[in-house]
């Protein structure tokens, strides 16, 4: 387990997956680039809301959220 800080200061707690698909997401990172499996661990991020999720021409993105300590 490791622990991420949202922008608020407030720490979150994340699977060694989840932190693996967090460290690899860049500026921005399509889903299409992520396996399947990436792709419902990101979702999860969004959720936790430690990434944002973007909707652009058709396409899906993952971000982190600025302000979470990388």
């Amino acid at each position: 387990m490791r622990t991420v800080d949202l922008p608020n200061g407030i720490p979150v707690f994340l699977n060694k997956l989840e932190y693996k698909v967090y460290e690899s997401l860049n500026e921005e990172t399509c889903k299409s680039d992520l396996s399947e499996r990436d792709a419902y661990l990101a979702q999860s991020l969004v959720s936790k809301g430690v990434c944002k999720r973007i909707n652009r021409e058709g396409k899906t993105y993952y971000k982190k959220n600025k302000g979470s300590i990388q």
